[in-house]
């Protein structure tokens, strides 16, 4: 059973979704995004989107474009964030650097920070001298033997620092929502630098003040986050702050396990967009990854999802990216959609290959319906159309390994599909040779058949190679007509050509 939402008594519920622009969505990014859309909509929450943009040199419009265009094309609309506004704004990091210094502030006038003076030379022969020690590599605390009134009168002096998180003796449980009690050691955790020489503070520190400003109850990401987990819950309880509850949902590997590599998998939500993934397909396939409901049920629309999920079904351990799964989601959900959507998300793939023109779309719309019709129950995804509805564009110019089989076979066929070639152009007309009518040319090629005394295989395999350049299509017939007359006499006169080349 789905978990019983939270109380109305309870602090309403706010998740967000933070990437970094240094790239593009890729599809753990997304998976993050979609659980935290789905707790949010089950719980009557707020999904929030953040762009944590403060890398300047690697952060690029092009990047913040791709997130957005990412989660609209998976239907993960955000309720606060940037092109929507909200009451916490700004939510681009960049743009709220200020409102850390006083945070800042707070924890070197409590003595829960210090500044560092120490060089980078400095540091890199402390952590030579540990390694060389076989010690944990950590900072040895030397400048906060420094008073503070010594520390902010060189600061003030123009002397270059650094400010220290002085952390606490002692441990921190986290309560994760999904791997459970995760106790960590504080002697684990060197005195992190909280703002750095230029003033500007760091991911670690900036997160937490951003979550509270923006009243973050829950925080689900990649347990890759798992290590910076503790150092922000030390940081909400120095500043006195409410500490968010955490979720950390397992890394996706790749087969076999290990790093999931862009050979693998690893690419951008783009890329699976452009290739013509339904955003239903991709939404199942990010959701059964590391989630289940039962060991029955594998399809979920968006809105089971939501009804369905909860975190304590999210798995402890790590995701298997198996596309083999996305590419049968992708062709479910492919023969789900009505015919009329496919056409319509399919001609831009035909007309970028250069097949017809949006002109040519729209004035021979009925023959690509009927095109799209027959190979429609036979893709995973869009792209693959362009390769399907080929041989109606372009006279084939190779012949796949079926069709070289079947003509090196069959090579006393050449005569036989001559004499149907002059047969069927005498005896089916222009008229009778229609799109989507295939009667006419199957009930001729058995009348023909009968007179040669051959069977429908002798005919049909050699004459599909010659047509098509394949060994297997959709109905013959039904290829011919679509094709047309005009089209299928010309290829045929020219079957003398393609059994050389399928002899040579």
């Amino acid at each position: 059973m789905p978990p019983t939402p939270l109380s109305s008594t309870s602090k309403p519920i706010r998740v967000r979704f933070a990437p970094s622009p240094t790239g593009y969505l890729h599809i753990g990014g997304a998976r993050t995004a979609l659980f935290n859309y789905l707790f949010a909509r089950q719980q009557g929450g707020a999904f929030v989107l953040r762009i944590e943009d403060t890398d300047r040199e690697r952060s690029t419009p092009e990047s913040i474009r791709a997130i957005f265009d990412g989660l609209r094309y998976l239907g993960l609309d955000w309720d606060e964030g940037p092109e929507k506004g909200g009451d916490y704004g700004p939510y681009f990091q960049s743009e709220r650097l200020a409102s850390y210094s006083r945070y800042v502030q707070q924890l070197l006038g409590e003595g829960k920070a210090y500044r560092c003076f120490c060089s980078r030379e400095t540091l890199e022969e402390l952590r030579e001298r540990q390694r060389k020690a076989k010690e944990r590599i950590h900072y040895d605390r030397r400048c906060l033997k420094i008073g503070p009134a010594e520390a902010e009168r060189r600061h003030k002096a123009g002397e270059p620092s650094v400010v220290r998180f002085k952390v606490p003796e002692g441990a921190t449980e986290i309560d994760d929502l999904v791997k459970g009690p995760v106790p960590i050691d504080h002697r684990e955790i060197e005195d992190l630098i909280i703002q750095r020489a230029d003033g500007t503070c760091v991911y670690n520190f900036a997160v937490v003040g951003d979550d509270h400003e923006m009243g973050i109850t829950h925080v689900i990401r990649g347990e890759d986050h798992l290590s910076n987990t503790p150092k922000q819950i030390l940081l909400f309880e120095a500043l006195g702050l409410p500490v968010p509850s955490y979720a950390h949902i397992p890394l996706i590997l790749a087969q076999g396990g290990g790093k999931l590599s862009k050979r693998q998998g690893a690419v951008s939500v783009t890329e699976y967009q452009e290739k013509g993934y339904l955003p239903e397909a991709m939404i199942n396939f990010l959701a059964r990854m590391g989630w289940s409901y039962d060991d029955k049920q594998e399809i979920f629309s968006l809105e089971e999802l939501v009804e369905k999920f909860s975190l304590e079904a999210v798995s402890k351990s790590g995701a298997v990216y198996d596309l083999k799964k996305l590419n049968h989601l992708g062709a479910y959900y492919i023969r789900k959609r009505p015919l009329q959507d496919i056409v319509n998300l399919a001609v831009p793939y035909l007309v970028k290959a250069g097949y017809l023109s949006e002109q040519q779309a729209l004035g021979d719309r009925r023959r690509i319906e009927m095109m799209v019709a027959e190979e429609k129950d036979r893709i995973e995804h869009l792209s693959q159309i362009v390769e399907k509805l080929r041989y109606y564009f372009e006279e084939p110019t190779t012949l796949d390994e079926g069709a070289l089989k079947v003509l090196r076979k069959k090579k006393e066929s050449l005569p036989l599909l001559k004499r149907y070639a002059a047969d069927v152009d005498a005896r089916v007309s222009e008229s009778s040779w229609l799109a989507g009518h295939p009667e006419p040319l199957e009930a001729h090629a058995r009348e023909f058949m009968g007179k040669e005394g051959v069977n429908l295989v002798d005919l049909a395999q050699p004459l599909r190679a010659i047509l098509t350049g394949r060994s297997a299509t959709p109905g013959l017939f039904e290829v011919m007509s679509i094709l047309g007359k005009t089209t299928c006499l010309k290829r045929l006169a020219r079957a003398d050509d393609i059994f050389l080349r399928a002899s040579s």
